[in-house]
């Protein structure tokens, strides 16, 4: 789930019943945790956690802990930087593209194109975000 730029990873305790949630986006520990009964409340209770820390750190002149910034420094070594920019050569694309492709299929991320896809065809959330994550 998303809001505003925060993710929250979600479980279900089977044993309450309940469906939890936190912000994993914003650093070593999470600026929201929130609890529903069903997932309309949760992304309600997620929409209003986000909401509320944000007002809390305008409020006391706090600046947000924000989502990641997209942006990350990776040491690669010559040889594997010559293999990456081989690989990405030839499928026609950037390194940088080549690079995230790579990760989101490693790590179980959608592929950039069903990403766009899926938000096209999505109805916009009043006070949602509707920005994706630049590459």
């Amino acid at each position: 789930m998303e809001y505003r730029g925060y993710v929250a990873a979600l479980e279900f305790d089977e044993s309450a019943d309940i469906l939890h949630g936190r912000v994993v986006n914003s650093g070593s520990y999470p600026i929201a945790t929130f609890e529903a009964k069903d997932t309309k409340a949760l992304r309600r209770e997620f929409e209003r956690s986000i909401d509320e820390y944000l007002a809390w750190c305008e409020e006391d002149g706090v600046e947000p802990r924000k989502p990641y910034s997209g942006k990350l420094n990776v040491r690669l070594g010559s040889e594997l930087h010559g293999a990456v920019a081989s690989a990405a050569a030839e499928e026609g694309v950037s390194i940088n593209s080549w690079i995230v492709e790579a990760l989101r299929e490693a790590a179980g991320a959608p592929p950039r194109s069903a990403r766009l896809a899926a938000q096209a065809t999505l109805p916009h959330q009043k006070g949602g975000s509707s920005r994706s994550t630049s590459e």
